[in-house]
């Protein structure tokens, strides 16, 4: 039966249980996986993944959501920064094009629709991986958020943030070839109160599929690679995989922790908003392939072996040379280069922010200079009215008032659905003149407010909409218009 377009906001805004699983029985069939892929006839590169850990159910028990917040964090961290002036149009498409794909069964569990079941393969393939996004990012969050309270955490692209540090550029990402694979998000934790202010820095891999379970630990095996592929000072940072398997019996998602360095800045607020403000450098680092000292390391990490036994083993220096050419290419920032990070993406944050309130001069304040001079209108060329657009909706929502774009399509009976994206308008005043701990402090006090009023700012309200605002004041609100 198909749902009328009321049924389908109440849908939209109604939170569902999520299935979330993380034990040590799911690491260790991964790293089964992975290591039946290390071999003479298998892809030696499986030998610099990450060593995989159970997350603390602690951290998973009670987790909600809606398809409202699936989409909103889904449409925010696929907030791209090309120039072109069907940027927004394409944005608001992320929200539009699975409204009727997530439902909630009779057992309040979070599942995929019969609407969303019923599009052929390879339209499956583009759906399972969106839709992975949007709740590994839910999930990732619930998870990170729990562990550190009071701190917010924003995704940011990987290949966005390695493009602004990496002469050699990042290339493209072939599923096929393991020696150029990357995690999908970097996940930035900020956290400002009294006189300090704090970052720290998680990568994210996001699965998806259709599949089976045996597929879904194959996906994960293989994120164990690409969350291994960036290094700070020669050592991996911390990470989360969340591997989502869709189905319309209900949505099952998997969690592993492969463990890592996460602190990535400290100081006062004042230097916090400095440093972000501040156009940051572009370095001219390279990647490449990793050095025989750099592998010895990573197994050592894996196996639970002597880094030392290993460099002075001429069989392992033999046999690492012979299967060089198949490990993945590394990113690894020096040690030096961690306020370059934190700035980059403090302002990736910020820049994905205001793009998502439809902002798009004050975002590109925040465009770090290589990325914005690839991707920028020709100098010869008149800069267009979209270039410079800004905000032009303003909404209320219980108590507070909400700034951003506003797209509206008709359906039946003169009727039309609204969709407003946008964020909560203190906050974005704030970060519209760079004052981003300012927006930490005041996103940490709004936090409490949200939460304490579910029924207006996360879950479905009267008057046939739906609303999901997250802790860093974005928002999405799509309802019935007469």
């Amino acid at each position: 039966m198909n749902l009328s377009f009321k049924e389908l906001v109440d849908t939209l805004g109604t939170p569902s249980k999520l299935i979330v699983r993380s034990t040590p029985q799911l690491a260790a069939d991964v790293e089964q996986y992975a290591r039946e892929r290390v071999g003479p006839k298998r892809k030696s590169s499986y030998m610099y993944r990450k060593r995989l850990e159970a997350v603390d159910t602690r951290l998973l028990t009670g987790m909600e959501s809606s398809p409202a917040e699936v989409l909103r964090e889904l449409g925010l961290a696929t907030t791209f920064v090309a120039a072109s002036p069907f940027a927004d149009i394409a944005r608001h498409w992320a929200h539009v094009r699975y409204c009727a794909t997530l439902r909630q069964t009779p057992k309040q569990t979070l599942a995929l629709s019969k609407t969303g079941a019923d599009i052929v393969h390879h339209h499956k393939v583009a759906q399972s991986e969106q839709i992975g996004i949007g709740l590994a990012l839910v999930v990732a969050k619930q998870i990170l958020e729990r562990k550190y309270p009071g701190w917010i955490f924003s995704s940011v692209d990987v290949d966005t943030t390695l493009a602004a540090g990496f002469l050699d550029g990042v290339g493209p990402v072939r599923q096929k070839n393991k020696t150029t694979m990357r995690p999908d998000y970097f996940l930035i934790g900020r956290h400002a109160s009294g006189n300090t202010a704090n970052c720290k820095v998680f990568v994210l891999e996001c699965k998806g599929t259709h599949g089976s379970a045996y597929h879904s630990r194959q996906q994960m095996a293989t994120a164990s690679l690409q969350v291994g592929s960036v290094e700070v000072a020669s050592r991996t940072l911390p990470s989360l995989i969340v591997a989502s398997r869709l189905s319309v019996s209900g949505v099952e998602i998997d969690v592993l922790d492969p463990p890592g360095e996460e602190d990535l800045w400290s100081g006062e607020p004042e230097q916090f908003d400095e440093l972000v403000v501040e156009n940051p450098e572009s370095p001219q680092w390279t990647s490449g392939q990793p050095t025989f000292e750099q592998f010895t390391k990573r197994k050592s990490d894996l196996l639970g072996i002597s880094q030392d036994e290993i460099l002075a083993s001429q069989d392992e220096r033999t046999k690492f040379e012979e299967i060089q050419q198949d490990l993945p290419v590394v990113f690894n920032i020096p040690g030096s280069g961690k306020p370059w990070l934190f700035r980059t993406l403090a302002r990736n944050a910020a820049h994905a922010t205001l793009r998502f309130a439809g902002d798009n001069k004050a975002a590109a304040k925040f465009a770090t200079p290589r990325v914005a001079a690839q991707r920028s209108l020709p100098l010869d060329e008149p800069i267009a009215e979209w270039h410079d657009s800004m905000i032009g909706s303003e909404i209320r929502i219980g108590s507070r008032d909400f700034v951003g774009v506003k797209y509206s399509m008709p359906i039946l009976n003169g009727k039309s659905f609204e969709i407003f994206r946008g964020v909560e308008k203190e906050l974005y005043e704030r970060l519209r003149q760079g004052k981003v701990s300012a927006y930490l402090s005041h996103a940490h006090r709004l936090r409490e407010e949200w939460q304490g009023r579910p029924e207006v700012y996360g879950r479905r309200r009267a008057n046939n909409d739906a609303v999901s605002v997250g802790n860093d004041g974005t928002v999405i609100k799509l309802r019935i218009k007469d």
